[in-house]
């Protein structure tokens, strides 16, 4: 198994490598493609910096509804404790 991991692992090195490389070869050899190989990174890196901020806002939701189950099951469990109690 950990084969597999290691062997993907490399793959996915040398392809971002390869593609790494090209892409630097032909923005530097200046291409009729040079416009839209920067409009596609730009909106690549915008797409990373969007994927965070929904990661952020995912795991404030995440930890709202947390904290709202945890006091709705605490305020039963008060509310059992009281009526135990009489």
């Amino acid at each position: 198994m950990q084969k597999t991991f290691i062997k993907l692992f490399k793959l996915f090195v040398t392809f971002s490598a390869v593609i790494t490389g090209w892409t630097s070869l032909l923005l530097l050899s200046n291409t009729t493609f040079n416009l839209e190989i920067k409009e596609l990174i730009n909106k690549m890196y915008t797409n990373q910096i969007n994927f965070i901020f929904n990661v952020k806002d995912l795991s404030i939701l995440l930890v709202k509804d947390a904290n709202q189950r945890f006091s709705e099951n605490n305020h039963g469990i008060n509310q059992f404790n009281k009526d135990r109690k009489n």
